[in-house]
């Protein structure tokens, strides 16, 4: 795997619902419906000065997937993104909570727990969330030798899996109700029910 795709988060991180801690009731985003425009078209707008020219192998690093802050999703925040253009809505199977892990070998364990079932068997279509922040120190380097220790395991090995980026699998004409079920698909592949895909039919990937 040569790069990553890029895909945004908002601008002001602001989750689309909120919990509320006494009645345990999901309650609307305090940002209203001009607001949460404002915020997905300047998060882009950002990520496309910096990184928009982007190419790998033919294909630009970035896309118009979202993942919501808090992976928190609602009716209002579905329309605002597809009518700003987003293609699709990524949500994540594992949460590691990387910002708040002890050392790193807490952080491998959680990772580890994301990727594999309790029988050690690899979890198709796991996404990931992980964070590139300050308070994610240990991030980097447990993936690192996670990666470094998948390479090793020999061709075969059920615990050997493939990390594969979201658009080699999201094409045109995907179907999140008939995924692809292959005994080859990588882990991360987001095919699987594992991770949770939300699709706008209404564009085309092509060129994204």
């Amino acid at each position: 795997m040569e790069g990553h795709d890029i895909g945004a988060h908002s601008d002001w991180h602001k989750p689309m619902t909120t919990q509320n801690t006494r009645t345990n009731v999901q309650e609307k985003s305090t940002q209203s419906r001009e607001e949460y425009m404002q915020d997905l078209h300047d998060c882009y707008a950002k990520l496309e000065t910096i990184v928009g020219d982007v190419v790998i192998n033919g294909h630009p690093a970035l896309n118009r997937y979202f993942r919501p802050p808090q992976l928190t999703v609602s009716k209002m925040g579905f329309e605002c993104l597809y009518a700003n253009g987003y293609t699709y809505i990524i949500d994540g199977s594992y949460s590691t909570h990387d910002y708040d892990q002890p050392n790193i070998y807490s952080m491998l364990n959680d990772i580890k727990k994301g990727i594999f079932d309790e029988n050690g068997r690899v979890r198709k279509g796991a996404v990931l969330v992980m964070h590139m922040s300050d308070n994610a120190e240990y991030t980097a380097r447990a993936l690192d030798l996670l990666l470094t220790a998948n390479e090793q395991r020999p061709d075969g090995d059920p615990a050997k899996f493939t990390p594969a980026r979201l658009s080699d699998y999201l094409k045109d004409g995907y179907d999140q109700s008939n995924p692809v079920h292959d005994e080859t698909e990588a882990a991360s592949s987001g095919t699987d029910s594992a991770g949770y895909l939300y699709t706008n039919s209404g564009y085309g990937m092509g060129g994204e």
